[in-house]
């Protein structure tokens, strides 16, 4: 069977126990079955079309425009809310604001939430809440160039400066910053933030 379709043409010979392809496309084989590899009972006939390099003309193509619903330019997909913080989900037309995860800030080209010093227009700041110190002291300054300095609300968080703009890091589940070595431990090794994290 030869089948056309823009730009490409697909000429297939199909041996099945039921049936064989047409006598002017080629010899089929007996009815019995298809033949053994590499028998050469199975030929295809030249065939000449209009167009020597087996392309169509299929005109000018068409993109159809979008539907979109009050908040989605498209059905689906994650769209840039206005905000740095926010972005908006679409499914089936339906939009949602979604938050970044805190201390990072959303990414248009991306479509993800990543460091708001690498979002242009963000700051980095006001989304982190901390401002990195024009003097690095104290234990900071043993992870220079990026110095990391304690929240002063959340044991279980820290800021790391990279160029002078503030990052949030969280130590994550069952871990807190250890205060002697600025460094994420188990909650067993940071008792004062042990006390805290079980009192919130």
């Amino acid at each position: 069977m030869i089948s056309i379709t823009c730009g490409v043409i697909f000429l297939s010979l199909a041996c099945a126990t039921y049936g064989a392809p047409q006598a002017d496309y080629g010899a089929a084989p007996p009815r019995g079955g298809c033949p053994e590899i590499g028998s050469s009972t199975t030929r295809v006939q030249s065939t000449t079309f209009a167009h020597s390099t087996g392309k169509v003309d299929c005109g000018e193509k068409t993109v159809e425009p979008p539907i979109s619903t009050p908040g989605c330019p498209y059905q689906w997909g994650i769209f840039p809310s206005g905000g740095c913080t926010q972005y908006i989900k679409c499914a089936w037309g339906e939009p949602n604001i979604t938050d970044c995860e805190e201390g990072l800030a959303y990414q248009d080209e991306t479509h993800s939430c990543i460091w708001p010093d690498e979002v242009p227009g963000c700051d980095s700041e006001a989304i982190v809440g901390f401002r990195c110190p024009d003097q690095i002291t104290g234990l900071s300054s043993k992870f220079y160039p990026f110095p990391r300095y304690p929240h002063p609300n959340d044991c279980q968080k820290l800021f790391v400066c990279v160029n002078d703009k503030p990052r949030l890091l969280n130590c994550g589940y069952g871990s807190a910053l250890n205060l002697e070595s600025y460094t994420c431990d188990a909650l067993e090794n940071v008792p004062d933030c042990n006390i805290r994290y079980k009192k919130k």
